[in-house]
């Protein structure tokens, strides 16, 4: 007598789980492990690779995943995964961790305090009075404009010369204009080219002298390719002109250039990045979609625009405007007060 054994084979629904699961082992572990071997990578060779300077540019979005993924495979109990993912996620948390923390600010009374707007109004932007009106609104005593137009400049001084009495205009067609609008006197204003417009002003901030530098770098992006070089050139010569200066400094502008590049490590060397220091969150400028690409309820994906101080500030405030006012940047808002006028 035979008997037979009738083995029940696995239901469609477990074979699609299982495949499932499958997929995402290999899919997340092929995203940790590159993405690790990109950062030790850049630990050992630096932008001296143009990958490794191209992958810098935007390596924070490649870390993100690495937020969500982490805790996900703790739950899932994912030891290998863990182990793929934990360079990403704790460079992640080193580098940016600090930047969600709640800020605080020490009572400082009432030393005197320079307000500063940063606005890159983008060169082909038409829409004058959305411009004007953020300006206005942000009431900053200083701000510094980077692809300042002849029709801009037109604009700003039909409309704000009662708010802004002291400027400096130096508009382009091209991506090369800058201009300032100051509430004290401007007494020295200088203007030069490299491969974008780069701007030196001094104020008399009630008898104190200040220089500050608004700067446009090149950004290194071309096409598909990298070419740090250029925008290093840039930095590199305004670094140098800085360090003859014997005024209370101020740096200011659109770098092209997110905190992980070899530029900013060498700018922030030398002084201190305020949105850094008292910002919250990523503090992401770049860009306005709906203005640049016409995609509306995209956030910004990148921090490219920054205030840099001297030793002689103390940051007080810096936040991100949520306003672009027809530009692809979203302007930037610091408050610092003068360290020497303490007790």
């Amino acid at each position: 007598m035979m008997i037979t054994v009738q083995v029940s084979q696995p239901s469609r629904l477990a074979l699609m789980a299982r495949v499932l699961v499958n997929m995402f082992v290999v899919l997340v572990g092929a995203y940790g492990l590159s993405v690790s071997g990109l950062l030790l990578l850049r630990a050992l060779v630096g932008e001296s690779w143009s990958l490794i300077g191209l992958a810098n540019t935007y390596l924070y979005l490649l870390l993100l995943p690495a937020i969500v993924l982490l805790p996900l495979c703790l739950f899932l109990r994912r030891r290998l995964l863990i182990v793929e993912l934990a360079t990403p996620f704790l460079f992640f948390v080193f580098t940016f961790g600090s930047s969600f923390l709640p800020r605080t600010v020490a009572a400082l009374g009432d030393i005197p305090r320079i307000h500063l707007l940063s606005y890159n109004i983008n060169r082909g932007n038409r829409q004058v009075e959305s411009v004007i009106q953020n300006i206005k609104n942000a009431a900053a005593d200083v701000v510094l404009i980077q692809e300042l137009s002849p029709w801009m400049t037109e604009a700003f001084l039909a409309q704000l010369s009662e708010l802004y009495p002291y400027r400096a205009f130096h508009p382009q067609d091209s991506f090369n204009g800058q201009g300032a609008l100051s509430k004290f006197p401007i007494l020295v204003d200088d203007y030069w080219q490299i491969n974008l417009g780069h701007q030196r002003i001094e104020i008399d901030w009630n008898g104190i002298p200040v220089t500050l530098y608004n700067v446009h770098p090149v950004h290194p992006l071309n096409g598909l390719g990298y070419e740090g070089e250029r925008r290093a050139m840039e930095v590199r010569d305004v670094l140098q002109r800085m360090s003859k200066e014997q005024n209370r400094l101020l740096l200011v502008g659109d770098f092209n250039m997110t905190e992980l590049a070899g530029d900013y490590a060498r700018v922030s060397a030398l002084y201190a990045d305020t949105y850094k220091q008292v910002g919250w969150g990523m503090g992401f400028t770049f860009p306005d979609f709906a203005s640049a690409f016409g995609v509306y309820h995209l956030p910004p994906i990148a921090r490219i625009d920054y205030v840099f101080h001297d030793e002689n500030f103390i940051p007080l405030e810096a936040r991100v405007l949520p306003d672009s006012g027809g530009s692809d940047h979203f302007p930037l808002y610091a408050v610092l007060g003068l360290k020497e006028s303490l007790p």
